[in-house]
Formats: C-alpha cells, sequence, structure tokens
C-alpha cells in the first residue's frame, strides 16, 4: 500500500498533463500512487497515459462532469495514508512530497500543510502567489472571514482520515476547493509549508477560467451557507461574517458594474448593504448604478439562489461502477460511470 495517493484530475490537457505527472514522478520522496481522473477527455489524454511506464499510476475514466467529481473519483479510490492534489497545468518542485510529509510528520496535531505558489504565464512572466501575511496556520475558520489563507488544491496535502466524509460539491461549477477548505477548517488545523513553492501554469484556458469565476457568486453563497446552515455561527460572531458576506457581494458588484452589468451592480450592492449597512461607499455605489445609462449586456439579471443547505454529494449517495481492465506498460486503467443519487 503506497504511503501517498496522489489524485491528479484532468480534461483536454494530454499537452501538459504528461509534465505534470513528470514533476511527481521525479519526487525525492516515491512511495506513491497516481490516481489520473479523466473527466470525459476527447483529446488524446488516454493515449498519453498509455505511453507512460509507471505501475504507480493508476488511469480512470469517467464522463464529464466537472472537477469537482473527478477529485471525488480519486478520494473514493485513494488507498493512502496520506492525499496530495495536483492538477493538470501545475509542476511540483522534486521536494514537495518529502517536505511536506516530514512537516506534518513532525507536527501531529496538524492534519493538513499546504505550501505557496508562484504563477508562470505563457510569455515566461513569474508572479509570486501570495504574500506571508496570507501564510496562516492553526484552526482557520476565523481566517476564512477575515485575511483568508490562499491554498490552492495542487499545494494541499492531507492525512487521509481528516477527508473521512469530505467531499467536494459537484453543484459548484467554481470555488468548490475553497468549499472543501472552509469545511474542513473546524475539523483540523491547517499548517502553511513557505519553503515549498510549486507552479500554476497560467495558460489561456485557465486566464479564460479565471476571467469567468471572478464574476461568479459562489464564494459567496459558500459563506452565506456555512455561517447560516454548517454550523459557522458557532464559531464565527454574526457582525464579523456578515461583515465579510457583505464585502464579497459588494466586490461582485464592483466586477460586474465594471464590466457594464448595470441590473446585477445594483442587486448585490443592495444585497452588501442589507448584510452591512454601515459602509457609505456602498450607497454611492448603488446610487452611480441606478443613475448609469450604459447599455446592460445583463439587463433580465437575476439574484442567484442561495445554495442548498447541505453537501450534494456524500459517502451514501455517491455511487460508482467500476469495469476493470489492464492496458500495456502496467499501467492500470478503470472505467468509471458515475451517478451522483443526491
Amino acid at each position: 500500500m503506497p504511503a501517498v495517493s496522489i489524485i491528479l484530475p484532468t480534461y483536454n490537457r494530454s499537452n501538459l498533463l504528461r509534465e505534470a505527472i513528470e514533476s511527481a514522478q521525479r519526487q525525492t520522496f516515491t512511495d506513491f500512487e497516481i490516481l489520473v481522473i479523466d473527466d470525459g477527455s476527447t483529446d488524446d489524454t488516454r493515449s498519453v497515459i498509455e505511453r507512460i511506464s509507471d505501475t504507480r499510476i493508476k488511469y480512470f475514466y469517467k464522463s464529464n462532469g466537472g472537477v469537482s467529481s473527478a477529485r471525488n473519483v480519486g478520494l473514493v479510490n485513494a488507498v493512502g495514508e496520506y492525499v496530495a492534489f495536483l492538477d493538470s497545468d501545475d509542476l511540483w518542485p522534486e521536494e514537495h512530497l518529502e517536505t511536506m510529509l516530514d512537516k506534518l510528520e513532525k507536527t501531529p496535531d496538524y492534519g493538513m500543510a499546504y505550501s505557496q505558489f508562484k504563477d508562470v504565464y505563457p510569455d515566461g512572466r513569474e508572479a509570486q502567489g501570495f504574500s506571508r501575511v496570507r501564510c496562516l496556520s492553526g484552526y482557520l475558520t476565523k481566517s476564512f472571514f477575515d485575511i483568508s489563507p490562499c491554498i490552492l488544491p495542487s499545494a494541499t496535502f492531507f492525512r487521509k482520515f481528516v477527508l473521512k466524509g469530505i467531499f467536494f460539491d459537484e453543484a459548484l461549477e467554481t470555488s468548490s476547493d475553497f468549499d472543501v477548505f472552509l469545511r474542513l477548517s473546524p475539523k483540523t488545523q491547517f499548517l502553511c509549508v513557505p519553503e515549498v513553492c510549486f507552479i500554476r501554469r497560467k495558460t489561456a484556458d485557465s486566464l479564460i477560467d479565471k476571467a469567468i469565476e471572478s464574476i461568479s457568486p459562489n464564494v459567496a453563497l459558500i459563506l452565506e451557507r456555512f455561517y447560516f446552515h454548517l454550523g459557522g455561527d458557532k464559531i464565527i460572531p454574526a457582525k464579523v461574517a456578515k461583515r465579510r458576506i457583505s464585502r464579497e457581494y459588494q466586490n461582485l458588484a464592483r466586477r460586474h458594474y465594471n464590466r457594464g452589468n448595470r441590473h446585477a451592480a445594483i442587486s448585490l450592492y443592495k444585497k452588501a448593504i442589507s448584510y452591512y449597512p454601515f459602509k457609505v461607499k456602498n450607497y454611492k455605489k448603488l446610487f452611480h448604478a441606478i443613475l448609469s445609462r450604459k447599455e446592460d449586456p445583463m439587463p433580465q439579471w437575476q439574484m442567484p439562489k442561495p445554495l442548498p443547505p447541505y453537501i450534494t454529494v456524500t459517502k451514501k449517495n455517491f455511487v460508482i461502477n467500476m469495469k476493470r481492465t489492464c492496458i500495456k506498460n502496467g499501467v492500470k486503467q478503470l472505467n468509471y460511470v458515475q451517478e451522483n443519487n443526491g
């Protein structure tokens, strides 16, 4: 049984996938399995895996359902004592696993560790991922409602037992990782490991995804659900929680206003004010949005519905039918048909 299970979801990124796998294969710590979860790719992802001769790799193919469902397949099948995530457009330094494992073994009170990262753009430019002020350790639930820690999936390294019953919410097209980290934060301490820094490659499609996510309401909806339905009110003072949620709606309103989405901006500024009516700036911004005469690309925009007060994927309703075969070079292939009965 391997010590570490590496969960690597991918979708139509065969040009990047091999390099991500190679960054895992180059690790100084070698006792691991790599679970490549192919989320219904239509490119040559399968053949890329077939050409890699490494018995530590297990290939899972499933119908397209999004990165959350792919990560859930990995969680169901991981057998290691530890779990690490690696996205197919990211690269680990050679000492990533060894350092993260060493840090957790020396700090038994912590259930997960996370590293730094830097962005690398197609033109070669680099940018540090986050400042030290966001490198936070301990029980971080309150921090998520203040100066939120900056945690990306490829940065994380977990003791597997802390993930028991934890799945990515497949109802969320974006920010499902933020949701998982927030829900996990009352259950275990997080350890920031600034000595390690992985590379997040900013490809054309990831830049598009970032632009889409920047006007997604999911972070605000996640904060609302956690506070009002998942026990957050027992940890976070009401004033702190509502001010944080208000700030998220305010930022979302500003982004929509800058894109000319007048009706969306009006609704979102009103939402921000309803949570925290003491910020005068929001009234001024709302007034400007109301008086705006710009053509509105989203005139019929409606406030998003709240998330259901539960997580849509659990161990009980995550049903997977498996067919095992073998392909050349010793790589295990597992074909999945997934049903979400929840």
